[in-house]
């Protein structure tokens, strides 16, 4: 049991007038659409399917569609949970989105980030709904709850089941999911989490009777054996380090081809730079068919967040942000060296 003190440690930080917006909107309807954002992490797939679960809980017709496919090491939080990908099934996931009373995003900032589901979302004549811990949300939502200072958007939607009335709507599943995803997104709270009031939320989800070691070895501790093969020829032969500080991995279509790379499988190399002493910033560039796909991550004062978005079309946290860049290769690389010529005169 908490104490007194311990729970008055939990600010309520939810905008009531935004919050209330929110319970209306949500006892208006029956049908309701949960989207996140393409290429869907832990976090964005967790969220979604907890508040999936919660509002058919309390008695919602609700549905969760996610961009295109989900990486396989994120799989098993879906187990007995179904959900639509639009990539695979654009006919029936366009009708339900048509038929929807109520849209709401999730861990993403705007329509962009949805790939072939954005003119459906735009052009669909709902409310929505944003759920987000990302900077600079768009204006175009009806209902905006956006906290850039939390850990992830799963510790949002605890914080918005607590603050709304609907505890009693949470159970097993609900926790495990909305753990996942504030696990995978602070890195087993490596990150994203040097306060008080996260550890707090997991310590409330545990008394779910969630499967906490299950959860973690299935989020943070299993990979195909392609995966793992493609992570150490990674590190081995397509790392270099610069000044002992700064980690570049850069993998070609040729490598990923070579280890039969699917979606999901190069989760987590980026950070695995950061385990040396005295490199504080990674960086991993992979070579896809449209794009060239950026992560940074990094430890101290140095933002990757702001790097992502002026350079790489991209964005995150401090410590841990993507991007895309649509040009060659050898190019997204120069950009990186220039970069790196920039940091180190501050130095």
């Amino acid at each position: 049991m908490w104490s007194k003190l311990e729970i008055s440690m939990f600010r309520r930080i939810i905008d009531t007038e935004e919050l209330n917006k929110l319970k209306e909107a949500v006892a208006k309807v029956s049908r309701i659409v949960i989207t996140c954002h393409k290429k869907a992490d832990g976090d964005a797939i967790g969220s979604s399917l907890a508040l999936c679960l919660l509002l058919r809980n309390i008695g919602k017709n609700a549905t969760v569609i996610i961009p295109d496919q989900l990486p396989g090491s994120l799989t098993f939080i879906t187990e007995g949970i179904d959900y639509v990908t639009f990539s695979r099934n654009e006919v029936m996931a366009s009708n339900i989105i048509r038929n929807t009373q109520l849209i709401m995003s999730l861990d993403y900032n705007n329509f962009d980030r949805v790939d072939r589901m954005k003119p459906w979302l735009v052009d669909a004549k709902v409310p929505k709904v944003l759920i987000d811990h990302h900077l600079n949300p768009s204006d175009c939502f009806d209902v905006k709850i956006s906290h850039p200072e939390l850990s992830s958007t799963s510790e949002l939607i605890y914080r918005i089941v607590d603050e709304a009335g609907w505890m009693d709507y949470m159970d097993n599943r609900v926790a495990s999911c909305l753990f996942v995803g504030i696990m995978t997104d602070t890195g087993n709270l490596s990150w994203s989490s040097s306060y008080p009031e996260v550890y707090y939320v997991m310590g409330k989800l545990m008394e779910f009777g969630i499967d906490k070691p299950y959860l973690y070895k299935m989020a943070m501790d299993t990979v195909p054996m392609n995966s793992l093969l493609l992570h150490s020829y990674a590190l081995l032969n397509k790392t270099r380090v610069i000044d002992g500080k700064y980690a570049l991995i850069v993998l070609d279509k040729d490598d990923l081809e070579k280890y039969d790379y699917k979606t999901g499988d190069t989760e987590r190399l980026v950070n695995k730079p950061l385990s040396v002493k005295d490199i504080y910033w990674s960086t991993f560039m992979r070579e896809d068919p449209d794009c060239i796909k950026v992560s940074m991550r990094s430890e101290g004062d140095l933002a990757v967040d702001v790097l992502c978005a002026n350079y790489f079309n991209g964005g995150g946290h401090m410590h841990a942000a993507a991007g895309e860049f649509h040009g060659s290769l050898a190019d997204a690389i120069a950009i990186y060296e220039k970069i790196v010529e920039e940091i180190k005169n501050k130095d």
